[in-house]
């Protein structure tokens, strides 16, 4: 295959695809040589296309640099499931061959048995387990990356550019020059375009810029991301308690940082344990989704008890039945709403602390009109049926109805609301409080109010 057609494969083209299937499975591999020139990117997205047998095939065409990057770019969780044993000790021969800041970079996002491998032959393991363990999950310090340019203040502009090149080799992508005193204290920073608008004899000191914002390494993760958003910077450095230099979170993991952060509150507001994946199996699923199932057992449990209590009610006016899911529903998703902006607005930092008393009132509000609305629309379906079905007095069921869910809309608006923002002050993650929480204590409540109401209108 040629490249081109590979490339086409990789886009999902059903024909380039398809040749490419029946290679890996008949062969010749002669014929697959160009997959070694691919882009990393290209292969993992290949890897998506194909069936894991015959993704594992293909990486094993890709030298062991792309090869690396490829699987840098897939899931952690795909990444696992697409390894063999055979896969896995390459992979090690692979990191036992980096420098110790590289080796420490990869690991740092591999599975436990991988990491042992690698561990298990390279030179340098006590260094890199040492890195890997020196600073918390989900902290600055765990997410960053150690490769990285720093220079003293003494230097000149000529000894900096002459670093970097006799370093090519292993600098990826320059970002910035750090300027550190004698003892690696961070104190300032170059650009790279003064490198080329200074003479080469100016001292770094001179000219380096002091304004620099860094994070220290046990600064939570996606705080250290929003300092970067605020501050419209593309690279952050990591000092140490000491304020000394010792990393820098570039804008790939910066776009990681909030993606995972992103994906761990959708998992969150649905339910589900953070470490739930598309590849998870019987036994993970269990734990990681029976939690909630449960709870929201629970919470429908206490609403069916509700209901039992006005059994009465209910055998006097058989019709009150049919609006229990109605409120329930509308209960749920009105505080979903509710709960779900809230939440975004706490992690995208766009929500006014001292505006909250004007955002619960404005809250309220729309509650208060979405509820009318739809309550006069199920009060005029009410009366329009009582036209072809015998209703007993329709006119107190359709008020019935409507002030119900005027009252349900408000109460779960608000809750939704507010229970981000308790859950905040509490230092627990404000996620939380959204799907099956919301949604069944808001089922609980809303039912609950529908009775009362109920009984006092229309019976």
């Amino acid at each position: 295959m040629q490249i081109e057609e590979l490339r086409r494969a990789s886009q999902g083209e059903a024909e380039p695809l398809e040749h490419l299937n029946t290679l890996l499975r008949d062969g010749p591999e002669t014929e697959l040589a160009a997959v070694a020139d691919l882009l990393p990117a290209e292969v993992a997205r290949l890897i998506l296309l194909l069936r894991p047998k015959r993704a594992r095939a293909l990486l094993r065409l890709v030298p062991d640099a792309p090869g690396l990057a490829a699987l840098e770019e897939l899931d952690p969780s795909i990444r696992e499931r697409l390894l063999d044993a055979e896969g896995e000790k390459r992979i090690a021969r692979i990191v036992a061959k980096m420098p110790v800041a590289d080796a420490a970079d990869f690991l740092a996002d591999s599975p436990d048995h991988i990491v042992e491998a690698a561990l298990a032959i390279h030179p340098a393991a006590a260094e890199i387990q040492a890195a890997l363990t020196a600073y918390i999950d989900e902290s600055a310090g765990a997410v960053m990356r150690r490769r990285l340019v720093a220079v003293p203040q003494d230097w000149t502009i000529g000894q900096v550019i002459d670093e970097i090149r006799n370093n090519a080799d292993l600098i990826d992508r320059l970002y910035a020059v750090y300027v550190t005193n004698g003892g690696r204290r961070l104190v300032g920073y170059l650009k790279i375009r003064d490198l080329v608008l200074y003479p080469t004899d100016t001292v770094v000191g001179s000219v380096m810029r002091s304004d620099i914002v860094t994070v220290s390494a046990d600064t939570d993760r996606e705080e250290a991301a929003h300092i970067a958003e605020r501050q419209h910077l593309p690279v952050l450095p990591v000092v140490d308690a000491d304020g000394q230099l010792v990393g820098i979170i570039t804008p790939t993991e910066l776009r990681e940082i909030n993606f995972e952060e992103a994906q761990e509150d959708i998992k969150k507001m649905a339910g589900l344990s953070v470490a739930a994946s598309a590849m998870d199996g019987p036994l993970q699923i269990v734990p990681r989704r029976l939690p909630w199932l449960t709870a929201g057992l629970i919470g429908s449990s206490i609403a069916a008890l509700v209901v039992g209590a006005y059994e009465d009610a209910l055998t006097e006016a058989a019709i009150l039945a049919s609006l229990i899911p109605i409120v329930m529903s509308l209960a749920g998703n009105a505080g979903i709403q509710a709960s779900t902006i809230t939440v975004q607005a706490l992690a995208s930092h766009a929500l006014w602390v001292g505006d909250i008393s004007g955002r619960v009132v404005r809250e309220l509000a729309g509650a208060l009109l979405n509820g009318t609305i739809v309550g006069l629309i199920i009060g005029c379906g009410i009366m329009l049926m009582s036209n072809f079905a015998p209703i007993e007095n329709p006119l107190l069921l359709a008020a019935t109805a409507l002030l119900t869910l005027v009252v349900v809309t408000v109460q779960a608006s608000v809750v939704g609301s507010l229970v981000p923002l308790a859950l905040k002050r509490l230092r627990l993650d404000p996620a939380v409080a959204t799907g099956v929480f919301i949604t069944t204590s808001n089922d609980v409540v809303g039912v609950l109010i529908f009775f009362v109401i109920a009984t006092s209108i229309y019976l």
